[in-house]
Formats: C-alpha cells, structure tokens, sequence
C-alpha cells in the first residue's frame, strides 16, 4: 500500500529539549517515531521512540544543537524514502 502522507512535527523548546515527530499514514494505518530530549523518569534525558508506532523509549545519541538534531533526522527521513522506493 502507498504511503498517503508523510508528517514531521517539531517542537524546540528555549531548555534545548525537543521533540521531533515522524508520522507517515497509509489508509488507517500509521508508522511513526519519536526523538525527544526532555527530563524523564524511564528514560534517558535524550531518548528515541521507535516505529513502527513510537513505542518504548530507548537511549538516543542526538544532541542539543538544533542543527546537529534537524539534520540526523532529515538524514533518517532520506533513508526510509530510500527503503520505501526500493520495496
């Protein structure tokens, strides 16, 4: 099934946490992830929630800088273009 539309949402916040969310829908169904920074008692400070449906957080490597975060995760959208014209 073709993937009808594809959303990033991100949030910056003046403490240098964020969130940056990928959404991408095919009819009723949705694959998404999660990259945040932000205090949280079950996680690590920076964190990353995995697709397929943005499940349980796990330790991420990203940063504070904006730039240094906005293009790991521009790199990561490019990939999964890739695997999605490849299939």
């Amino acid at each position: 099934m073709d993937v009808d539309a594809v959303r990033l949402e991100i949030h910056w916040f003046d403490t240098d946490d964020y969130y940056v969310h990928y959404i991408e829908t095919r009819g009723d169904a949705s694959y998404q992830c999660r990259w945040d920074r932000h205090p949280k008692t079950d996680a690590p400070r920076s964190h990353f929630h995995p697709p397929p449906d943005a499940g349980a957080a796990v330790a991420s490597s990203l940063g504070t800088h904006a730039l240094e975060v906005l293009f790991t995760v521009l790199d990561w959208v490019s990939d999964r273009v890739e695997t999605l014209h490849a299939a």
